[in-house]
């Protein structure tokens, strides 16, 4: 594992116990990785390896944090490169890397997730909600169905926050209009993320719209669902017909006390 020397370090290099560091996350998973042999499995990995490092330039890939998943990985890309390069130039020349060697090997296709968050970083490796997050995008069924059905060997899930400040940002090498919204809900996870199919914006499209629509909650704690919210210059009361009224909110005859942002 390298790492860039913005993130917490030890004297010998390696992530240690500290505060949190903001930095662009990216899973990437090898499609159908387990149906094959040991032997294939090794020189597939270290295919991937070799295209992670010459689609985002050797400085630049040894200036991140990675953590192998043996049918794929874990990039840490810190925060001082831009969020725009990694979708608009570092994922089109790996898409452009596994187009080239599909004669040599048509099973390199790879779904790919990225987010951004806060990482915290001790002496077993990375983690943290944006992590966890980042895997269950990589995880969702948009996405699986999505490599499934294109016939290119990328496909591509960004989080809401990726879309809102990358996607929509009008940067290089990034067409806002082929990303396309969908629901993902994996484990406790339920959110809004955004697919990309390079070169097959209709794949994208039709997951999309055959994808179910529910909804979801892209906040930590929010507040419970269902029941009444109010908001007043003054204290209210509920009548015996369920209606606003006055200054003083009174539910079962009890007035509750005034609250300190009320003084």
């Amino acid at each position: 594992m390298s790492a860039d020397r913005s993130l917490p370090l030890s004297p010998e290099g390696s992530a240690t116990v500290g505060p949190p560091a903001h930095a662009t996350l990216l899973v990437a998973d090898i499609e159908r990785f387990s149906s094959r042999d040991g032997a294939d499995q090794m020189r597939t990995r270290e295919a991937m390896y070799g295209e992670f490092r010459a689609a985002f330039t050797e400085s630049v890939w040894s200036s991140c944090l990675h953590e192998d998943r043996g049918d794929g990985l874990l990039v840490v890309i810190p925060q001082q490169i831009p969020k725009s390069v990694v979708l608009g130039e570092f994922l089109p020349r790996l898409d452009a890397a596994l187009g080239r060697r599909r004669r040599d090997d048509p099973l390199l296709r790879m779904r790919i997730a990225v987010h951004a968050g806060d990482v915290h970083f001790d002496e077993h490796g990375i983690g943290g909600h944006a992590v966890n997050r980042t895997f269950r995008l990589c995880d969702s069924d948009p996405l699986r169905k999505a490599i499934g059905v294109t016939r290119g060997d990328l496909a591509l899930l960004v989080s809401e926050a990726i879309h809102e400040d990358v996607v929509r940002g009008g940067y290089p090498g990034i067409a806002p209009q082929t990303f396309h919204a969908v629901d993902v809900r994996v484990k406790e996870t339920a959110v809004r993320a955004w697919l990309h199919v390079p070169g097959d914006a209709d794949a994208a499209r039709r997951v999309a719209a055959e994808a179910p629509r529910s909804p979801v909650d892209d906040t930590r704690d929010a507040p419970p669902r269902g029941g009444v919210s109010l908001s007043a210059g003054g204290d209210l009361r509920l009548g015996p017909r369920n209606n606003i009224a006055g200054r003083d909110l009174r539910i079962d005859g009890e007035t509750p006390p005034r609250r300190w942002w009320r003084r």
